[in-house]
Order: C-alpha cells, then structure tokens, then sequence
C-alpha cells in the first residue's frame, strides 16, 4: 500500500476519533471491559455488571455473589435478602417469603395442650463463682467500641474475591457477631486513595458485598440485620505516606447501628 494511503486513513481515524470522544467524569464506565464500553450496563440492578453477570435477571432485593447470582443461605428457593426466615430447617415447605408453616407460628390446638404439672419443691443451688467467659479480641472489640475492624482480610487484586488467608480473622468477627443476634450491624469497605475515587467506591461496595455474603454462608445471622456499604477512600485513617499506611486504610470494618442494644456494663478481661 504506498504511503500516501496510509497517511490517508491515519488522517481519518483521527478525524473520526475527534469528533466522538470519549465523555468526561461519566457515571457507568466499566473500565475494566475488553473495550472501553460506555455507559455500563446492570440490566438488573444489582451491582454487578452485565458483562460479568451470570444471572442478569435477579429479583430486586436479592443478594448476589461477586457472579451476580442470588445466594440461598437456607436453599429453600427463596433468594437471602427477600427471605425473611432465613433458617428454615431443610425439606420443609415455604411460602413466598421463604417462611414454613412451623416458622409462621403454628401452635398446637386446645385438645393437645396438656396441664402443666404442679411445681415440686426443690433445694436452693449451691452457688458457685462463675468462671469468667473467654472472650476473642473481636468480641472484646465490638463489646467496647460497638466495632470491629478487620484489617487482615485479602483480596484478589481489584476484584471481590476473598483470598483463604483471610479465613481466620472473619471467622473470628462473625462468632462475635452471632452471641449477639440483637445487633444491626453494617460492613463497611474501605480502599486507600490509589486509582479513580468513582472506581475505588465501586470496588469497596463489591469487597464489603463478598464479607457480608461470607458472613452469612458461614454464621447463624439474620440477613435483614446484616448491611454492606462501601466507603472507597472518602474515610482515610492516615495521610498515606508509607505502604504501611495505604495497607492500614485497605480495611473492613464491622458497625454496630443500634449500640444502645450492646449488653451494659459488661466486664472484659484483660490478657
């Protein structure tokens, strides 16, 4: 092809380039797209791009995994999230709300209760000094400061996927979370400020979506009572000047909205 031609079409696509550029500061770029796609496009509203969704048909208000598919913590058909008896016992029979007939507060007809028995006499205990309970630093945490922050959860590099070394640290958090069933409690995703403030906010929401879903998977806790939230960078605890410092800021924190039904004057052991 002589020269001429290719300056020729050089020239074109720059023409071309030009005149449809790229919009600035847009709200649904999917930067990570093969082609840099714009808008974004989340048919279903659930936070996970099309590009990326396996179900991109899931019912609003249903939880997802990092697929965009809803979890089931009970399998009983009813997605977590619009399940409001998340622990039906398996094989029983729900309705829409995920509920079974036990869980909806059948009670036993007149002609089955049987008289109480009349209370017999019985000697007083012999007190005895309790043992203090043992408790995890994450409980003794979340006891004092209606928190817990874990800075030790990893994982893949901008991504949501939770890496197996941060097992530990979020089993810990979640055996404190399910002594107290009373408490509301938010989990919140936090980055340091390297990358776009809009994409690290993104990212955090998608990172504190993967605890809360692993928390549920793995504890007895209520999903109506178990939020996520990202914060992205808008919340830095340092200024970020070592990498220590941008490791401490890349943190989840677990949040306590009613610390009024924290358990009062509780005493914590020290170690």
């Amino acid at each position: 092809m002589r020269p001429f031609v290719l300056a020729a079409l050089a020239l074109t696509f720059a023409v071309a380039a030009s005149a449809n550029p790229l919009p600035k500061n847009l709200a649904h770029v999917d930067p990570k797209a093969p082609c840099f796609r714009w808008p974004a496009v989340d048919y279903d509203g659930d936070g996970v791009f099309d590009r990326l969704d396996y179900c991109n048909d899931t019912p609003k208000g249903c939880t997802v995994d990092a697929r965009g598919c809803p979890t089931d913590a009970d399998q009983d058909g009813v997605c977590d999230g619009l399940d409001q008896c998340p622990d039906t016992p398996k094989g029983e029979k729900v309705d829409a709300h995920g509920c079974s007939e036990s869980q909806r507060g059948a009670r036993p007809s007149p002609r089955e209760v049987k008289p109480r028995p009349e209370p017999q006499p019985v000697a007083p205990p012999v007190e005895e000094p309790q043992a203090q309970p043992q408790r995890t630093e994450s409980e003794r945490e979340l006891l004092e400061s209606g928190r817990i922050r874990i800075q030790n959860v990893h994982f893949a590099t901008n991504r949501a996927e939770i890496l197996p070394e941060s097992r530990a640290a979020l089993d810990e958090a979640g055996q404190a979370l399910e002594k107290y069933p009373q408490l509301r409690v938010e989990v919140e995703g936090h980055t340091d400020t390297r990358g776009a403030a809009d994409y690290n906010m993104r990212l955090s929401a998608w990172r504190a979506r993967a605890v809360r879903e692993y928390l549920l998977q793995h504890f007895h806790l209520d999903p109506g009572r178990l939020t996520a939230r990202g914060y992205g960078e808008t919340q830095p605890e340092t200024q970020e000047r070592t990498a220590e410092e941008r490791f401490q800021d890349r943190r989840v924190v677990l949040r306590v909205l009613n610390p009024e039904a924290l358990p009062k004057n509780v005493e914590i052991e020290r170690h």
